[in-house]
């Protein structure tokens, strides 16, 4: 690696170029909600081909009504609406297919171009057309197991954010 005073003006854009992607997809830390910056337990989230078994006890932003999750790896967001109630959310944004990641109580946004959803789904701002699409979602409350229906789950784009 050269020393700072040998960078030329290429090498500085150059780095900058390749940061921007992930500056761009990345939350603001600073302002988003604990449930998206908490690590979830191996053990809490299980992605078959037919479903998404959750564990509810295991993940602490569920814990409390009107809790929410972002699970960009099985393609969901999830909302507890009540002590046994749980609304499941596609996490594609209807806009341009990229990962809804950020929640910012009582708003899901989509870091790529700013669309924003209430915890219904519905869209609030920006350039999404439509809300949110609702997944089928069931839960045990004895096994405490929200199952969501893994076929209802959306495709993201390869270019989607990742969180």
């Amino acid at each position: 690696m050269r020393s700072v005073s040998s960078l030329t003006r290429r090498d500085v854009l150059g780095m900058a170029a390749a940061l921007l992607p992930v500056i761009a997809c990345t939350p603001d830390v600073t302002t988003a909600a604990p449930s998206v910056i908490d690590a979830i337990p191996d053990d809490a989230v299980v992605i078959t081909n037919d479903a998404v078994l959750v564990r509810v006890e295991r993940i602490p932003a569920l814990r409390p009504v009107d809790g929410a999750v972002v699970l960009l790896a099985a393609r969901v967001i999830l909302i507890r609406t009540g002590m046994e109630t749980f609304r499941a959310l596609s996490a594609e944004c209807p806009h341009s297919g990229c990962g809804v990641s950020v929640i910012d109580k009582p708003r899901l946004i989509c870091p790529c171009h700013g669309s924003e959803f209430d915890f219904r789904g519905d869209r609030l701002a920006g350039p999404a057309p439509t809300g949110l699409r609702v997944l089928r979602a069931d839960f045990d409350a004895a096994a405490g197991v929200l199952q969501v229906a893994r076929s209802s789950a959306p495709q993201l784009r390869p270019n989607s954010s990742r969180a």
